[in-house]
């Protein structure tokens, strides 16, 4: 059964790289630094881009890669062939998450090699090594943050049948972290903790957690359900 899972798994990331949007992702971000670059320390910088990181790419980005590799089986017809496959609905779910968390988790690492070389070439000052350290392993538990709220997105697509309406919801995801991110509310508000944590995590609570918590329950079992009951119908 786990060999056939990693089969799976090895599919699915074959097809998101196929697709490129990492890619797009990658250069999008690069081309974000460029334009909002205004910092002249490592410290504001890397808070900065990594703010920026978290924010637009790990939900907007995130969101349009979630609903994409699982809207798409939809708007190609090729939901129906893999439905038929022999292989437990389940396990191809899982499959298609677990490949979407080693992209995203690839991605992330690909983007702090991209934010420290583009510094160099900047000439800024002010490098600390546990200042970046610190930094980075921050980014890391926001992207962890973002990965979980990206799991929605797979269950939107499944109901409309689409990429498009689950897109949408991402981009509203990110106006209301914009909103509520600088406000007291915003610590409960899902959408809003990753870029919360990456600027203070003591900010932080157990509800802001419980609710991202609560966001990937119904991502990822009512993909599930929907996979294994609904689209039978």
């Amino acid at each position: 059964m786990m060999k056939q899972i990693w089969s799976m798994i090895k599919i699915e990331v074959y097809k998101i790289i196929r697709g490129h949007i990492p890619i797009y992702i990658l250069a999008f971000y690069s081309f974000l630094i460029f334009i909002h670059m205004q910092s002249s320390t490592w410290e504001a910088f890397l808070n900065n881009t990594f703010f920026m990181y978290s924010t637009v790419i790990g939900l907007m980005g995130f969101g349009i890669l979630s609903s994409w590799a699982f809207g798409r089986e939809y708007q190609d017809g090729t939901y129906k062939d893999i439905l038929s496959l022999p292989i437990p609905r389940t396990s191809l779910v899982c499959a298609k998450f677990l490949a979407l968390e080693l992209c995203f988790i690839g991605t992330t690492v690909i983007a702090i090699g991209v934010t420290f070389g583009l510094g160099s070439c900047f000439g800024l000052t002010g490098f600390d090594l546990f200042l970046a350290g610190s930094v980075v392993k921050r980014l890391f538990i926001a992207t962890l943050y973002n990965i979980s709220l990206s799991f929605l997105y797979p269950f939107i697509a499944g109901i409309v049948r689409g990429v498009l309406a689950p897109v949408s919801v991402s981009f509203g995801a990110l106006i209301m972290a914009v909103v509520f991110g600088s406000q007291p509310v915003g610590r409960y508000i899902p959408w809003s903790v990753p870029g919360i944590y990456l600027s203070d995590p003591q900010i932080v609570n157990s509800a802001g957690r419980l609710s991202i918590f609560i966001i990937v329950i119904i991502g990822v079992y009512g993909t599930i359900l929907w996979w294994n009951y609904a689209d039978q119908k």
